[in-house]
């Protein structure tokens, strides 16, 4: 390396410290305003190792890659027997499940936001919660930019395909994350909804803490047993185990890089499905690499057979929207 490109990146990595040292103010501010969220958390977290175990003796059978397995024996070392409050502050979980970028990404998403939707609107739809104690990147909405990055692929998706909430009775997300997006899309139409997210049992786990801890325990629906069911109304988190005992329909199948990392026999499983007979499709996903996750982009050529519209995403080279 040169010593002029030592430089930038030694001056790159100082405007980031500085900034972040800006945002101290608005992180204070998320704690004071949402400090109840603590107690919650902790009171539900007792719940997690129980309910985590209950999990482990079923086989998740082919849905997950080995890449995908290995990080989830990773994760859950590092969460169990209890997830730390500030659990979105783990390096692991941060590098899987959050996107922090302070460049371009950021810059294009929050203009198209801003573009699109009110100033008093992005306010509410942006604010964060302090379960997680996620990295505050925007002072003006106290968002991190994981909600400015899930709510602009909600918003890109109502002005390409021009849907309309009223038209979306029942979602269902393959892969949450900590169930960030479905927080977002709540927000975004409070309208009584019913919501699914299909994910490993770890994932489900931390959705069930996360969520509950923000909507109330009787707002989330945590699968628990093959024979349990889908409530409607509520955000519903079917660990993948217990995938083959569920009839699901949805009006928007949603998955935001989660099915591009997912086995070819996922792919396959949910293509077979008709998308869980979804009229509209939201997806994100990357082009394959051979010795990563080699079946990425065979999730734009199933999307584009069900007639989906492909759109590369421009500031994230080697990223593309599927939209039906």
């Amino acid at each position: 390396m040169t010593m002029g490109l030592f430089m930038l990146k030694v001056i790159s990595r100082l405007r980031k410290q500085l900034y972040l040292l800006s945002m101290i103010p608005s992180q204070v501010r998320l704690r004071c305003i949402k400090r109840d969220q603590r107690t919650i958390f902790n009171s539900l977290s007792r719940n997690f190792p129980e309910i985590y175990r209950n999990f482990k003796k079923y086989n998740a059978g082919e849905f997950t890659t080995p890449v995908w397995k290995q990080l989830n024996a990773e994760i859950e070392h590092t969460l169990l027997p209890y997830p730390s409050f500030s659990f979105l502050r783990n390096p692991l979980v941060s590098a899987t499940m959050v996107i922090n970028d302070f460049g371009q990404v950021l810059k294009q998403e929050l203009a198209m936001l801003k573009n699109e939707v009110s100033r008093d609107r992005l306010k509410v739809l942006l604010k964060e919660d302090y379960v997680g104690n996620p990295l505050i990147i925007n002072s003006t909405y106290l968002a991190s930019h994981n909600s400015i990055h899930h709510l602009y692929h909600l918003t890109k998706f109502l002005k390409i395909t021009k849907s309309h909430l009223d038209e979306i009775s029942t979602v269902v997300e393959w892969g949450g994350g900590y169930g960030n997006l479905a927080k977002i899309f709540r927000r975004l139409n409070p309208a009584t909804h019913t919501y699914i997210i299909i994910d490993t049992p770890l994932f489900s786990s931390i959705q069930w803490l996360y969520l509950s801890t923000i909507l109330g325990p009787d707002s989330v629906k945590l699968l628990q047993n093959p024979a349990d069911v889908v409530h409607s109304g509520k955000i519903n988190l079917i660990p993948i185990c217990f995938l083959d005992y569920q009839e699901i329909s949805a009006d928007l199948f949603v998955s935001t890089w989660a099915l591009s990392e997912s086995s070819k026999f996922s792919q396959d499983y949910v293509a077979v499905r008709e998308w869980f007979k979804s009229k509209h499709l939201l997806i994100a996903y990357h082009k394959s690499s051979a010795n990563y996750l080699p079946d990425s982009d065979r999730v734009g050529t199933l999307a584009r057979a069900s007639g989906a519209l492909i759109e590369e995403i421009d500031f994230l080279p080697g990223n593309y929207y599927a939209f039906r």
